[in-house]
């Protein structure tokens, strides 16, 4: 979701000014007292007060390492890590720093203890007003941080801002996925690729004594899950970088020596490209069944939101894509998820109508897998928006 702001941003003549924050030992250093008052002005009640008044007190805590017992300590002030209600109630105390980070009029973006502000600024502002924006922002945060007596981890705090020809410092990390400021997101792929290809390897070694189902389902079981968990983080980058990825697999079935087409039929082994492809239609059906974030659907919002009639195609369920908006960096839309909404946008009207995400990926694959059994040309495309190494927009889609 982040990604995808960020490409539209830039894709209408934006840079995008970034704070990343991290609170030191955050779930250890909350006050009671502070927990307590903003339970009351969150509504909960005086019988509930009570009880948290009483789960919060001090306790005498011990460390066991195999049978040997540290000495005792007090814990006090923290939520208790580990504990069922410790992230709803971090939450709850974590949550008016909103307040100040988005006083500057960015926006907020929370997870656990990570805060992440992101403010548009128009690509001709300089550089340097943008990190004067951000510092003022990061100043309001430490200030928050003051009256509430937690602290910022210096060493995870970052003021960054991201755009293709225009940015400053270097790549940072959100969430496990390495965001170059450029978008280009080569380090991501990099980092992924320094991580399947010896996995693959090591697989390949055990040749002699597994059969080729079992090495392909060692494969799906370690490769796959590295292979798809940023995959919307990445979706963007260059095509000549989305096959270092692609290759790792194919060199892979080329070493078992089995084809592409027959391990997909059998062992239903998919290409990389089309696992990545129904991946992204997949989130936009998501979209359609109500199944996302919210901040998906002003990303994603319906044809009709935008438009008094319909486009006449295609079926009655047409995401918007902003493609008439862009004016900037149209090759980076066109590799983008957005790109991919005319891919849905013409689906037949019976798969779209699929009620869960899971059968509709599943029907797409059927598609994918019939078109590879009547051998048709290119059938691992059968999804693909792209044409050439780094280029935007392909021709009509392949669908069947």
């Amino acid at each position: 979701m982040l990604v995808m702001s960020w490409i539209l941003a830039v894709c209408s003549d934006r840079k995008v000014g970034a704070y990343l924050s991290d609170i030191s030992g955050a779930f250890d250093r909350v006050s009671k007292a502070y927990l307590l008052s903003k339970l009351y002005a969150a509504g909960v009640g005086p019988k509930y007060l009570n009880f948290f008044n009483a789960y919060l007190a001090p306790r005498i805590g011990k460390v066991v390492v195999q049978g040997a017992f540290s000495e005792e300590m007090c814990l006090e002030d923290s939520v208790f890590q580990g504990t069922c209600l410790g992230p709803p109630l971090w939450n709850v105390f974590f949550a008016d720093v909103a307040i100040p980070a988005s006083s500057t009029g960015g926006r907020e973006a929370m997870f656990a203890d990570d805060l992440n502000v992101f403010k548009k600024f128009h690509r001709h502002t300089p550089l340097a007003e943008i990190m004067t924006d951000l510092t003022k922002c990061r100043d309001r945060v430490h200030k928050w941080g003051t009256a509430n007596r937690v602290s910022f981890d210096p060493a995870k705090e970052h003021m960054v801002v991201t755009h293709p020809t225009e940015n400053s410092c270097e790549s940072f990390r959100l969430l496990g996925l390495m965001i170059d400021l450029d978008l280009r997101m080569h380090t991501a792929i990099d980092q992924l690729l320094s991580k399947i290809r010896p996995k693959s390897t090591a697989i390949l070694r055990m040749r002699g004594y597994y059969s080729i189902s079992d090495l392909i389902n060692q494969y799906k079981t370690h490769i796959w899950g590295l292979v798809e968990a940023h995959c919307g983080g990445y979706f963007h980058a260059a095509t000549s970088l989305l096959e270092k990825i692609g290759h790792v697999q194919s060199s892979f079935l080329e070493k078992l020596q089995i084809s592409e087409r027959n391990v997909f039929l059998n062992f239903n082994f998919a290409p990389t490209i089309v696992r990545r492809n129904i991946g992204v239609l997949g989130l936009l059906h998501k979209r359609v069944l109500g199944l996302c974030h919210p901040s998906f659907e002003m990303l994603l919002p319906w044809y009709g939101q935008r438009f008094s009639i319909s486009r006449g195609f295609g079926h009655n369920k047409q995401l918007y894509d902003h493609s008439v908006e862009v004016n900037f960096n149209r090759a980076l839309f066109g590799r983008s998820i957005f790109a991919m909404i005319d891919i849905y946008n013409n689906l037949p009207q019976h798969v779209v109508d699929i009620d869960n995400v899971s059968s509709f990926q599943a029907c797409l694959t059927s598609i994918v897998k019939e078109r590879c059994e009547y051998n048709t040309v290119d059938w691992q495309l059968s999804f693909n928006r792209r044409e050439g190494p780094d280029v935007g927009f392909n021709g009509p889609p392949i669908i069947d």
